[in-house]
């Protein structure tokens, strides 16, 4: 054990080099995960059971957010250390109590068929599985091992992706192998996080519940807003499962899945500064925080650009290549979905700056015009325009919220500043 310990902390030199380099390998892994287990998933199980694994790792990933409760910006952001890791902690295992908990409320009310409703439940705890290492994950990132951090998110998710695919391959029944996945993430989980956390925290939980209410009080509007935003991010996929068919939600996943790509690429340049961030505005150092937040947003612009002109020009025959279906009377909507994922990736760096500035009533009133927008919107344009109308309420409500976002930063940053006497 102590060799796998020495192993995983390396020898110390070129920190700053392997914090980026396993952040940007560990979220790799992660965000291509969801493609891959649903392309090998539709391939070995067709496309129904194909759509069915789609909206069951959907509503595990929705019902993430409550296992989250958003801590994370919260808790890498904690510079002053407000709160200690045993607090985040006892914070966490109160959070993926509700999750499981709500994961059967949801089978309950909604009342699937009994194979996707074991499909649900099951991907609701291989997702918890990620809610519950995410806080060991954010104690690596605070205590400057954000290389640590990437690569309990990578082996985890090598892991329990492997034991799918192999498993999916050789049974052909998506439930058997979402079972083995959940198995092999708890497995994942016992090796690597619980083993390491020692090396920085002792292991324990807190015994001062008043100070875990408080953070999780201080987290709450944080937590709203997220499950605001996983509603708005899959509002038009929720639409098409109402009023479309199965094989409709798997040619819309096909498509949609390539969105995490300027969110992934974004993550690589701001999740190693996001510490800086919250230093620099601690410090009051305010022309600094700006122009991290400039130069990340102009990166996300050129990211854009580059994946509109690439999903145009080659989207449509990798897709079809991939997943197996002829792609191609939606090449239009790819690109559309693309670029609403570059309105999301501005959005998701806007909402760490906010959060950095501790505006989380702003957030959330953000987040809930956004909502009402999604709701009103995925039905209406869905029904008029099937697919493609999924993709553009996916694109306007993600440009609006970003709008709203920018606009939130600006003002508060011109607050701050001018309350300081800094510069602007």
């Amino acid at each position: 054990m102590s060799k796998w310990k020495a192993l995983i902390m390396g020898n110390g030199k070129n920190q700053g080099k392997k914090n980026v380099i396993w952040n940007m390998t560990g979220s790799l892994l992660f965000a291509l995960s969801s493609i891959l287990l649903f392309a090998v998933a539709a391939r070995a199980t067709g496309e129904y059971y194909g759509g069915i694994f789609s909206i069951a790792f959907t509503t595990g990933q929705m019902l993430l957010t409550i296992g989250y409760y958003e801590v994370r910006p919260f808790h890498v952001t904690d510079v002053s250390r407000q709160y200690s890791f045993p607090e985040y902690l006892s914070a966490r295992m109160i959070t993926s109590a509700a999750m499981a908990a709500a994961g059967f409320v949801y089978v309950f009310v909604s009342r699937p068929s009994a194979v996707k409703a074991a499909v649900i439940l099951l991907m609701c705890f291989y997702k918890l599985m990620d809610g519950v290492a995410d806080v060991f994950e954010g104690e690596f990132h605070r205590q400057g091992r954000l290389d640590i951090a990437g690569k309990s998110m990578a082996f985890r998710t090598a892991f329990s992706g492997g034991v799918f695919i192999l498993v999916v391959i050789l049974s052909k029944d998506i439930v058997v192998a979402s079972a083995a996945a959940v198995a092999a993430a708890v497995f994942a989980f016992a090796v690597f996080d619980l083993v390491m956390i020692g090396e920085f925290e002792p292991l324990r939980l807190s015994r001062a519940w008043g100070r875990v209410y408080h953070l999780l009080r201080d987290c709450f509007f944080l937590f709203i807003g997220s499950f605001l935003y996983l509603y708005i991010c899959n509002a038009a996929k929720y639409a098409i499962d109402a009023h479309m068919t199965e094989e409709a939600v798997t040619y819309y996943t096909d498509i949609y899945l390539p969105t995490s790509t300027i969110n992934l690429l974004s993550g690589f340049m701001f999740k190693p500064l996001l510490t800086t961030m919250g230093n620099s505005y601690e410090a009051g150092e305010w022309k600094k925080f700006k122009q991290i937040v400039n130069k990340l947003l102009l990166g996300i612009v050129a990211l854009t650009a580059i994946c509109c002109l690439g999903a145009f020009l080659l989207g449509i025959p990798v897709l079809s290549l991939i997943f197996g279906h002829d792609l191609t009377p939606y090449r239009g909507a790819l690109v559309i979905l693309i670029l609403g994922g570059g309105f999301n990736a501005a959005v998701m760096l806007l909402y760490y700056a906010l959060t950095t500035m501790r505006r989380q009533t702003q957030i959330l009133i953000c987040y809930g015009t956004a909502f009402i927008l999604a709701a009103i919107a995925a039905p209406v344009l869905v029904k008029r325009l099937g697919i493609m109308g999924g993709a553009v309420c996916y694109t306007l409500v993600m440009g609006a919220l970003a709008v709203l976002f920018l606009g939130n930063v600006w003002f508060q940053y011109r607050k701050a500043s001018s309350l300081s006497g800094g510069e602007i």
